[in-house]
């Protein structure tokens, strides 16, 4: 028996591991099958009598992990054997990772996890057994190899996970099938079944175009090539950026808009594996450089590209009215009018076609009246449109439902608050994500104003109290919020004598048991700081501050407290994830507990709480739809954001507007 050590920190293995994403760990683990020349890849989710998933395992074919090798895949990160070659042993394929990370995404699986691997060296098999678990994310148990007449290939399985639900939704196999359609389409003999269905990108594409696009000017990569898959049916649209050998290395928004198609575009170029691009995952927010001409260049034909295949979809939809003898048009047009009548016409009519009664003489009808429309009140089309087409009769019957029981300006609000949370979350991703910003933004002039207005953000249930104001201030409101009397005027004093000031204090009133509170203290850091035991020694000074003040107590009221940064060093990781509490309490007493939380953990949070409301609106927010919201919302905060460029304005649209907004 060995073991074998990771040689980097603990709170960089836990950072990888990406707990939270079980679907990209999936992913993860499929490629190294791949890369192992598996011809078959199996993921099984095994439900337990309530359908949550207790057990995922992924099964392969491939070519196993040999003892001897254990430590060149099990101790270093950042590095791989697969760096130091291009394609596989045996069957020469490309090869997917190099920075040996799938090892550590594991954990976001389970507790538990376990690699049983049969290998074959100098015509013998052999079995070796890896093993770890998060309590010890960064040591990796290794059995003495066993003879076995067991066939080569490698079974990964993971135990104890938490919110895998996500595994067992539709959308987690759509990701994986354009995960790998490049893949599966340049390896026919590989095939990866999913929680009992084969991966089979072929059979849902209903499209497809390749275009080119042309490196930088003085640019040593050749040009990148821009694939464009359109599914038929809904998929999360993505743009994935790939090498030049058409392998994935990072995955953005689309930040187009294509109304009624279902894609998902690969970039593939050289260029992207330059050590001078720096991390993709944030090539939206390089403001220059060849990634960023080449994105700008890809996104601009992906534009052109539904533009002209909704043209298409015009075209063929004319077509079939015609073929059925209700295009309210014959022949030619007779002059330019005619001609600019029949293509407003076009466009109006396919716009609302989904719209239009089932009934094909009900639609002859309506087209005959839109072309009446047309050849006698041309400005009043849209109106008209609108009331002729908007709804069909379902969505007049569950519109009419609606208004019954609230008005039309609380739907718009409803839905105006929605999208304006996602353009936030975006938002915020920038402030606390992006190399540049979250080195430049300001804790309490900046993050702290924001997010003062954004409070939602922690939780729907939780009201501000405080903001920026002593303990004392803590008290005063503690006091008001259960109807007492104010408190005695003696200072709330930390254990060194300090009076502390507390970020923000929020609370709520116990949804379960009537009488009940709960407050929620949060202590922000700069995106900049990595959390230490500094830090967390002030939040727990003001833990302790309440919890020995006489003038707190009440059996009534539980407490929070949210330590809140993007990293933290290995010696908080480490008191922040025990096995025996949940994911980031450090402390927790019966009517207390102390948190450390990431911003990853907390936007992911509220994405998860929005994910349905985004689905129905089919709303994704772009960058300018995420930096518009920035500004027009908060301004005051964020001045000298936008003149130092760390928060870029709308590169198209109404920049006046936004100038205005900032204007001190």
């Amino acid at each position: 028996m060995a073991k074998l050590r990771l040689t980097v920190g603990r709170g960089h293995v836990e950072e990888l591991a990406r707990l939270r994403h079980p679907v990209g760990a999936i992913e993860e683990l499929i490629w190294n099958s791949l890369d192992a020349d598996a011809e078959n890849v199996t993921v099984v989710l095994e439900r337990n009598d309530f359908d949550g998933v207790d057990r995922v395992a992924v099964i392969d074919d491939g070519t196993g992990i040999a003892a001897e090798k254990c430590s060149d895949y099990f101790e270093q990160i950042g590095t791989s054997w697969k760096k130091r070659t291009q394609v596989s042993e045996v069957k020469k394929r490309v090869l997917h990772g190099k920075n040996g990370r799938g090892r550590v995404w594991a954990f976001a699986l389970g507790s538990e996890v376990r690699w049983t691997s049969v290998s074959r060296m100098q015509g013998i098999c052999r079995r070796v057994v890896i093993e770890s678990d998060r309590g010890s994310m960064d040591e990796f148990d290794v059995s003495d190899p066993e003879p076995t007449t067991d066939a080569t290939g490698t079974v990964f399985e993971a135990f104890g996970g938490e919110d895998l639900q996500k595994l067992t939704e539709d959308a987690a196999r759509t990701a994986l099938t354009a995960a790998f359609a490049l893949h599966l389409e340049a390896y026919p003999d590989i095939c990866i079944t999913y929680d009992g269905t084969r991966l089979d990108p072929a059979s849902e594409q209903v499209h497809v175009d390749t275009y080119e696009v042309a490196a930088p000017p003085g640019s040593s990569h050749p040009s990148a090539q821009l694939k464009i898959i359109e599914w038929s049916r809904p998929y999360s649209r993505a743009l994935i950026l790939c090498d030049g050998r058409g392998m994935s290395l990072a995955q953005l928004k689309p930040e187009i808009q294509a109304p009624g198609f279902h894609f998902t575009a690969y970039l593939s170029w050289s260029g992207f594996e330059d050590d001078s691009v720096g991390d993709l995952a944030f090539a939206d927010w390089a403001p220059e450089g060849p990634a960023a001409e080449v994105l700008a260049e890809a996104r601009e034909r992906m534009r052109e590209h539904f533009r002209s295949r909704a043209d298409e979809r015009r075209r063929e939809l004319v077509d079939q009215w015609r073929a059925e003898g209700f295009y309210p048009y014959t022949g030619e047009p007779a002059n330019d009018q005619e001609r600019a009548e029949r293509e407003t016409f076009d466009a109006v009519a396919t716009a609302v076609v989904r719209h239009l009664p089932a009934s094909k003489r009900a639609q002859k009808v309506s087209f005959a009246l839109l072309r009446s429309v047309l050849t006698h009140e041309p400005g009043e089309v849209l109106r008209i449109a609108e009331e002729l087409f908007a709804l069909s009769k379902q969505e007049q019957t569950e519109l009419s439902r609606l208004l019954d029981r609230t008005p039309l300006s609380a739907l718009i609000k409803a839905s105006t608050a929605t999208t304006g949370r996602l353009d936030f979350l975006s938002a915020l991703e920038h402030l606390v994500f992006e190399p540049v910003a979250k080195g430049r933004v300001k804790e309490r002039t900046e993050l702290h104003r924001i997010l003062e207005n954004e409070c939602w953000i922690f939780g729907e249930e939780y009201g501000l109290h405080v903001s920026d104001r002593s303990l004392n201030e803590v008290l005063r409101q503690h006091g008001r919020l259960l109807g007492r009397d104010a408190p005695a005027p003696a200072p709330v004093l930390r254990e060194d004598g300090s009076r502390g000031i507390v970020d923000l204090m929020l609370s709520r009133a116990a949804r379960q048991r009537k009488g009940e509170r709960h407050h929620l203290v949060v202590e922000l850091k700069r995106s900049s700081v990595i959390l230490g035991m500094t830090e967390f020694s002030q939040i727990n000074s003001y833990a302790q501050a309440v919890m020995n003040d006489d003038r707190f107590r009440d059996p009534t009221v539980t407490w929070d407290f949210w330590l809140v940064g993007n990293a933290m060093e290995d010696g908080l990781r480490q008191l922040a994830h025990q096995p025996d509490r949940m994911p980031g309490c450090a402390v927790t007493q019966p009517t207390y507990r102390i948190w450390v939380r990431t911003w990853g953990e907390i936007i992911e949070d509220a994405q998860e709480r929005l994910r349905f409301y985004s689905e129905q609106l089919e709303y994704q927010s772009s960058t300018e739809h995420a930096m518009d919201y920035l500004i027009r919302e908060h301004a005051d905060a964020v001045v000298d954001l936008v003149s130092d460029g760390t928060v870029p304005v709308a590169r198209t649209g109404d920049s006046g507007s936004i100038g205005a907004a900032i204007t001190p």
